[in-house]
């Protein structure tokens, strides 16, 4: 009777170390499959309701945080924060790219060998302009370093003339939760514009033009008012600066705190001679 009791208890302890066995490789193969990026985040099975997954791009703004596609990302995200791009090209070169140039836009489209969405994006890279990305943004593609991607499959999919980085790093500093995803960078603020998961380029490019038309006109205002701002100081379009630089503005053109044109009561107080009936009452 013992030696039975024996017997069962070593076989217990055989089948509880063949489970636990089986548990940990499984969890090694998804955590693979997750750095690898397969089956993880695809936009397609985003959330529906009132979100930015929506067709229409909201317009980018140069305050608060930056402007997100596709489902929503975790609200502690370092998100306006720009880090330098460094690793290695698929063919083993060193390389490092700043994302500090002076009114310089770059978009980083960080993508995978072996993401199925992924695939028609490689291909859209080869012609930029034709998925509407204005001239003169800068695209560099940013895959995982080679221990999670294989060299050969990078440098088959990347097209003639693309920057392609293999960078673990990349993906950590610009928190990277799938592939996927996009960071539009203006290296004049130093700062990111915009982000988040796409399906095309496509459906990028529009975010990027209304994006560069913002830092268009934000030039033009700095040209207006000189290099050193209409009160001697920098012009910024951001916050508080952006409240300053609308005061001083004011202010040159004769209005001040309490004018009687910052309170309209008429439509003539607005627009002189405009004067409607009611008001000649």
């Amino acid at each position: 009777m013992l030696a039975l009791v024996v017997v069962l208890l070593c076989c217990v302890v055989l089948l509880a170390v063949l489970v636990a066995g089986l548990l940990r490789s499984h969890a090694d193969i998804l955590r693979a499959l997750h750095d690898l990026g397969v089956g993880v985040g695809d936009p397609r099975a985003a959330p529906a309701g009132p979100s930015t997954t929506s067709g229409t791009t909201p317009v980018p703004v140069t305050m608060g945080p930056p402007l997100t596609m596709g489902p929503p990302l975790a609200g502690e995200r370092h998100s306006s924060e720009v880090y330098d791009v460094a690793g290695v090209t698929p063919t083993g070169d060193a390389v490092s790219v700043s994302m500090r140039n002076r009114g310089g836009i770059t978009l980083l489209a960080f993508l995978s060998s072996g993401c199925a969405t992924c695939a028609g994006i490689w291909a859209a890279l080869a012609d930029p302009a034709a998925a509407g990305l204005p001239a003169g943004v800068r695209v560099v593609a940013v895959t995982k370093g080679p221990q999670f991607e294989i060299s050969a499959d990078v440098r088959a999919k990347a097209p003639d003339g693309v920057l392609v980085v293999m960078s673990n790093q990349a993906w950590s500093d610009y928190e990277v939760p799938a592939s996927p995803f996009f960071a539009l960078v203006d290296g004049a603020q130093g700062r990111r514009v915009g982000e988040g998961v796409a399906p095309s380029l496509e459906r990028v490019a529009d975010l990027v033009r209304r994006s560069t038309a913002d830092a268009g006109a934000a030039g033009e205002r700095t040209r207006q008012a000189g290099p050193s701002g209409a009160a001697g100081g920098s012009v910024r379009l951001d916050g508080p600066g952006r409240e300053a630089d609308n005061d001083r503005m004011l202010r040159r053109a004769g209005v001040h705190p309490g004018d009687a044109s910052l309170y309209p009561r008429r439509l003539g107080d607005v627009f002189a001679g405009a004067a409607t009936p009611a008001d000649r009452r």
